[in-house]
């Protein structure tokens, strides 16, 4: 296992505790413990369509010009799948070509960013890399001297106007995050470039852990989440590149961190059957002179700064590049949790919470830019990249041995690349339906999934027809499929359901819970909610007694419950308004005599 990634693993296992609870009502059923973390994850459809309505509004845009935004449009769009033939594609291609094809007083072509400069550099090369290396070499070259011609001596980048400073961890990090492209086009890096950036990192990391925006400059504020996530993760990318396998590399480095033969040299291309090392290596590749022992540290220092104060809803800074940042550090470190964590179920839910009507994000600042990073977070860009896979398998899921993870109804199944799984459902939401209210049915994650999939995707229309037998739904006597009707309840945008999405706030499932809670928050488009957290585990104290976590969560549900429906109230239809029992039984009770 690479030891680059054993930092954040050994913080994961330290805080990894198991707790398995239920949430349950005094008086009502019998004491359950909590459950821990139910139904983290929003469901792939939905991560998905939210992908889909964010590539739209960026597209509403038909050119974002010779900036760094027109790269990194590309970038998101090429990490989503689009093709690189697409014509808004090409048309970004053509914006950051314009950038190669400047002239000098000798009439060679040189390499001139338009705004953003380094930002522009770093993610252009991106852009290139995941194209094609071959196609954009010449423009890779350019780009990488480019970037070697503006770091600082003291192993920084910053923006050209202000060479008398002591860096930008921002700007330095999507430098890094560009040679690092290049070096995986195959294009060769000298190691004294990272070399330098890593001494500049050391010396610029705070005792904490943690990193600043400007280091030394006297509006410096203290240590930002989002520098620490650059900071972190660029010591991660420097040591793949610095000490591939633990040892001071002596050739490239493959994407995957490892030794390998290039494909492309510095300044030419060499022959790819060529066993001896070229004299450009000789001259490029030479010995760090940072230890790998300092690195190490660092990135230790970093990732747990990282982790003791992890925050994806209030990160200081813009939160968007703090997801990004957090998907990358996790990618690098091969970390399905960032300590106890569930980093991409965190980040996803609360993009999806946060996702605008038009398919953008706020963020703090630019509107393209958060749209951007929410994507490239939701579609784990880094991971791709580098080939990481962090998907979730389903409870059972391989275990064949005794009839483990085999549905009941074997004609219902199929093979498919040497594991069982169950045929495609259809579509129809009627059938979907009728699924879920047979209580012997035996395929409740596919049905789930595709019925998701259905209302997310489909016509809404649709799901209102079939809103009488959603309701029947929440009081079935499975959780999950009560969990599942309260979610689509939320779907039919009908205020009328919120009285029952208020009810479901007392369920005894947590899952429903929260689902029921989210619910509310994309009815009333009050996406903070009202009395209840977004993770009500994410702040309960581990050595609370069972007792202690039922009042707790019976006191959430109280609060959740009396703001909710003094929500409703002011927005529910008119005819309920005037609802002659209910206001009868808010009139004073007159004293007996």
């Amino acid at each position: 296992m690479d030891h680059h990634c054993a930092d954040i693993r050994r913080i994961t296992a330290f805080h990894q505790v198991r707790r398995t609870c239920v949430w349950s009502l005094i008086a009502v059923i019998s004491l359950g413990v909590f459950a821990d973390r139910v139904s983290a994850q929003p469901p792939q459809a939905e991560i998905d369509a939210a992908i889909k309505r964010g590539v739209a509004f960026l597209k509403k845009k038909e050119n974002y010009g010779r900036s760094g935004m027109n790269a990194f449009v590309a970038y998101t769009l090429l990490k989503t799948g689009e093709s690189p033939d697409s014509p808004y594609l090409q048309n970004c291609l053509k914006n950051i070509m314009a950038d190669h094809s400047q002239k000098n007083d000798k009439g060679e072509t040189v390499y001139q960013p338009g705004g953003d400069y380094n930002y522009t550099a770093g993610v252009q090369l991106m852009v290139f890399e995941a194209i094609s290396p071959e196609k954009y070499h010449d423009e890779i070259r350019t780009t990488v001297n480019f970037l070697i011609s503006t770091q600082q001596p003291g192993g920084s980048w910053y923006y050209p106007q202000n060479e008398a400073n002591n860096g930008d961890t921002s700007i330095t990090q999507y430098a890094i995050l560009g040679l690092w492209a290049a070096e995986r086009a195959g294009v060769l890096v000298p190691t004294r470039v990272w070399d330098n950036a890593a001494r500049w990192h050391l010396n610029t990391q705070l005792q904490n852990g943690a990193f600043g925006y400007h280091p030394g400059a006297q509006s410096e504020s203290g240590p930002k989440h989002t520098m620490a996530v650059a900071g972190t993760g660029s010591m991660y990318v420097i040591a793949r590149q610095l000490y591939p396998d633990g040892q001071p590399r002596t050739a490239p480095v493959s994407g995957d961190g490892k030794p390998t033969k290039k494909k492309f040299g510095f300044l030419e291309k060499v022959n790819l059957t060529e066993k001896e090392k070229t004299e450009e290596e000789k001259n490029l590749i030479t010995k760090p002179t940072i230890a790998l022992s300092a690195i190490q540290g660092s990135k230790t220092r970093g990732a747990n700064w990282v982790v003791n104060n992890y925050n994806y809803r209030n990160p200081t800074g813009w939160p968007n590049y703090y997801l990004y940042g957090i998907e990358r550090l996790a990618a690098l470190a091969d970390a399905k949790k960032l300590g106890p964590h569930d980093w991409y179920a965190d980040g996803a839910r609360h993009l999806l919470m946060m996702q605008l009507e038009d398919g953008s994000w706020k963020g703090s600042g630019n509107i393209d830019a958060a749209t951007c990073l929410a994507i490239i977070f939701l579609a784990k860009a880094t991971g791709k990249t580098i080939n990481r896979h962090y998907e979730p398998e389903p409870v059972g899921s391989g275990l064949l041995a005794g009839g483990r993870g085999l549905p009941k109804n074997l004609s219902e199944v199929q093979m498919r690349n040497g594991k069982v799984e169950n045929k495609k459902l259809s579509g129809d939401l009627s059938e979907l339906l009728a699924q879920l209210e047979d209580p012997a049915n035996a395929d409740l994650d596919s049905t789930q999934e595709t019925l998701v999939e259905t209302i997310t995707l489909g016509n809404r229309e649709d799901l209102i027809k079939q809103k009488d037998r959603v309701l029947k739904l929440i009081d079935a006597r499975s959780p999950d499929v009560r969990r599942t009707a309260v979610w689509a309840l939320a779907r039919t945008n009908d205020f009328r359901m919120a009285p029952y999405l208020i009810r479901a706030l007392k369920d005894p499932d947590l899952g429903v819970r929260i689902e029921a809670r989210n619910g509310l928050c994309t009815l009333s488009r009050k996406i903070r909610g009202l009395g209840m957290p977004e993770d009500p585990l994410a702040d309960v104290p581990a050595d609370l007694t069972k007792e202690e976590r039922v009042i707790l969560a019976d006191q959430w549900a109280d609060e959740a419950t009396r703001r909710w429906q003094k929500w409703y109230n002011s927005v529910k239809p008119f005819d309920e308004k005037f609802n002659l029992y209910e206001v009868l039984n808010q009139l004073p009770k007159s004293k007996s005599k």
